[in-house]
């Protein structure tokens, strides 16, 4: 066995808390109606600070999820996470640190969601609950970006 002090991460997640969740359910339709369920992600740092020893991030990790029967709405869920993560200032920078939250964060943050939404939809007469899809952490970070630049071409 090896002690945890020697192999602990220079990135800590602090803890976590649910700012914003909504849930709307309609009637239930018929079992024979074909359901279409879209998910929607997005993250923001909320703040980075520093002190002499360690960076605070704050992160907040969004979802939208909406269930469809032809063109009636089933339900919709709406969900906002926020994370709290440190960062060991000797051993990374600033930019090393605020990459690990949008990597690592985002990815902690999104299975928080995971087991919520699940643990509230199975809760809420959802059946089945809603099992959110895993999702490629690193393609929503690209797509992200991408937009952000794409919307400040535009602006120019």
């Amino acid at each position: 066995m090896i002690k945890s002090n020697e192999i602990l991460a220079d990135f800590q997640f602090l803890g976590n808390r649910v700012s914003n969740f909504s849930i709307e359910t309609k009637q239930i339709v018929s079992k024979n109606e074909k359901i279409n369920i879209t998910y929607e992600f997005d993250y923001n740092i909320l703040n980075i600070e520093e002190d002499d020893k360690k960076y605070f991030g704050l992160l907040e990790f969004i979802v939208a999820v909406k269930s469809k029967v032809k063109n009636s709405i089933l339900f919709k869920i709406n969900l906002t996470i926020e994370g709290a993560f440190i960062g060991n200032k000797e051993k990374i920078n600033k930019e090393d640190f605020e990459r690990m939250l949008k990597i690592n964060g985002v990815t902690t943050l999104s299975q928080l969601s995971r087991s919520y939404i699940l643990s509230v939809t199975a809760l809420s007469g959802i059946n089945p609950p809603v099992k959110l899809p895993m999702i490629n952490i690193f393609q929503l970070i690209y797509k992200k970006e991408q937009k952000k630049e794409n919307d400040f071409n535009h602006t120019k």
